[in-house]
């Protein structure tokens, strides 16, 4: 429809041997107008010259359907989409480098033993099968593998050789960096910093990509490849035939593994002169940037909106209409919906509002409505638990250990309102109350009035849904910014057990909501991997790792994929909000 190569940038003037190329080159903008301009003003001499330039651009004259509408330009018709130009688009291609990838260094046990270890996550589905058994991958598909594509490959190329230690580190560079240009390109708003932290992140991927080149052969290249690889044992087989001398049986066999050889690195050497990614999924990665400068961030297309909103405008209103004139009685239908709808909406907004000032229905003030934060919420109690003993029972926890980590918990919050007991003794007889399950609301990311729940759970020994005990990993507030390094105050934590404790020993009885945690301590301090840019975090060495907070200390749920033993992978990368917080 736009009159151009079917491999040509419908926005750019960028040649086909240059679409993979760094993302940072600028091009020359389509003048769709100028070049149908020069192909009808042409003098009948500059035929061939205009023939020769229009070819060069790649342009099809009197093939675009946009030229001739009024204050249309071509050029600015096409916009990035991050669905069928990420997902569908260049994540396929990247996972099929992957997988050679992986084949080649013998690594696919180690992924796909990482791909079943993914834990849970709110908004994330957990993979039912292994890596290696599914046979179609479709836009949920990709949306679901991203966030954890990086984290798990890091698990999988972990202890390399020397041989390997190399191609590795520019594995993990480049899918990281194609993964974070995705998850930065779905912001909702955008600064200076993030476009500049986009444009950091396409380099990166430029700049590594060409580990995964022996992996991108096209059918041409293979069908050169067999011919050339043909050829030459052929001309092998006749210069050995021609030989006077017969072999032995071992050299014979020696000299079979030295041709073998040789035609294997033929073949190697010609896939990786032919081989390129000079695609247009590649190209349109470059042109994000100047789309966020200009409409404020890049949509996420899907072809289900249209069916949904076939259904609700048409579907719908046909049945609440006489039959006669059903068109005019549906619009009516669709409008009067869609307006009370808008009412809701605004209604909403106003009561989520700071300060709102109801007016009566005389014109007076009633009064002010103040925003409501939402507090984590136990859920889940369970039965038969009524002391601090039964509760380390349940939770497999040795009692003195209990003990002494609730007076330190208690010494930390002396100047409370709600004071427990010193006394080892006291505290063993105060009513305990255990649960299951925490809910903990968590500010959406860029929506500082909407929030998400993360229900994270800790059964003990009991299953969850038929799939063995439930024990989350979560985050906890420890320190300020400066701790931790990249973690920035951050620490990771098994949710043992959640229980409230009331201190029936004093006139206003006091409720304490706490958490038994099991606090792992971060590896290199807390600082990112330089080539996957994760944090790994493992168990402690030495000393206690229990720890007892308020259930407020208890930020959201984190993400770890297995890594070593007693080690695992941050997976920082799981949602927008946690990957905004560390980088």
């Amino acid at each position: 429809m736009q009159g151009i190569g079917s491999r040509l940038c419908p926005r750019c003037e960028v040649a086909c041997k240059e679409l993979g190329e760094n993302g940072q080159k600028m091009y020359e903008v389509r003048n769709y107008t100028h070049y149908r301009e020069n192909a009808l003003e042409h003098k009948p001499g500059q035929a061939a010259a205009i023939a020769q330039y229009v070819q060069q651009v790649g342009v099809k004259i009197g093939r675009n359907v946009f030229t001739s509408l009024h204050n249309v330009n071509p050029a600015d018709l096409h916009n990035p989409d991050i669905l069928h130009n990420i997902y569908l688009g260049l994540f396929k291609h990247m996972m099929q480098w992957v997988e050679g990838f992986l084949k080649k260094h013998i690594r696919q046990q180690g992924f796909d033993n990482a791909w079943k270890e993914i834990p849970p996550y709110p908004r994330f589905r957990v993979p039912q099968k292994g890596y290696w058994e599914v046979t179609q991958w479709q836009g949920k598909e990709m949306g679901n593998l991203s966030p954890c594509i990086s984290a798990v490959l890091a698990s999988a190329l972990r202890n390399p050789d020397s041989s390997q230690h190399q191609d590795f580190q520019h594995a993990l560079k480049s899918i990281s960096a194609l993964v974070d240009f995705s998850l930065m390109a779905q912001y909702r708003s955008h600064a200076s910093d993030t476009l500049a932290y986009m444009a950091m992140y396409l380099m990166t991927f430029h700049q590594t990509k060409d580990v995964f080149l022996e992996f991108r052969t096209s059918k041409a290249i293979r069908t050169e490849a067999n011919r050339q690889d043909r050829e030459q044992r052929e001309l092998m087989a006749s210069q050995h035939a021609k030989e006077v001398h017969h072999n032995t049986a071992a050299k014979s066999r020696q000299q079979a593994d030295q041709d073998r050889l040789q035609r294997f690195n033929q073949r190697a050497d010609l896939i990786r002169q032919e081989n390129h990614v000079n695609f247009i999924k590649m190209h349109y990665l470059s042109q994000d940037s100047a789309h966020v400068r200009r409409f404020a961030a890049i949509p996420m297309y899907s072809t289900e909106i249209g069916e949904l909103a076939h259904k609700k405008q048409i579907k719908e209103g046909y049945p609440r209409s006489n039959k006669n004139e059903a068109a005019h009685q549906i619009l009516l239908h669709y409008g009067s919906q869609h307006a009370l709808g808008m009412r809701l909406q605004t209604l909403e907004t106003l009561l989520k509002a700071e300060s709102v000032i109801m007016i009566d229905n005389s014109g007076g003030e009633v009064g002010a409505v103040r925003r409501s934060i939402p507090r984590p919420v136990l859920k889940g109690q369970m039965r038969n638990i009524g002391t601090l003993t039964k509760l380390c029972r349940t939770c497999s926890i040795d009692y003195g250990d209990v003990i002494e980590e609730m007076l330190h918990f208690i010494k930390r919050t002396v100047a409370d309102d709600l004071p427990l007991p010193t006394d080892p003794t006291e505290l063993g007889f105060l009513p305990v109350e255990q649960f299951t399950h925490l809910e903990i609301p968590v500010t959406d990311f860029q929506e500082t009035d909407v929030f998400q729940i993360h229900g994270v759970r800790c059964t003990g020994t009991k299953a969850f849904c038929n799939c063995g005990p439930r024990i989350n990993w979560v985050w906890i507030q420890a320190g300020g910014e400066e701790s931790y390094g990249d973690l920035r105050g951050r620490e990771v934590a098994n949710l043992v057990g959640l229980f409230k404790i009331r201190n029936i020993l004093i006139e206003d009885i006091g409720v304490r909501r706490l958490a038994f945690l099991s606090v792992l301590d971060p590896i290199n301090v807390g600082r990112l991997h330089l080539a996957s840019s994760h944090i790994q975090v493992g168990k402690r060495t030495s000393g206690r790792d229990m720890r007892i907070v308020d259930i407020g200390t208890v930020i959201g749920q984190a993400h770890l994929i297995p890594s070593r033993e007693r080690q695992w992978i941050v997976n920082h990368r799981i949602d927008l909000l946690t990957f905004n917080e560390i980088y």
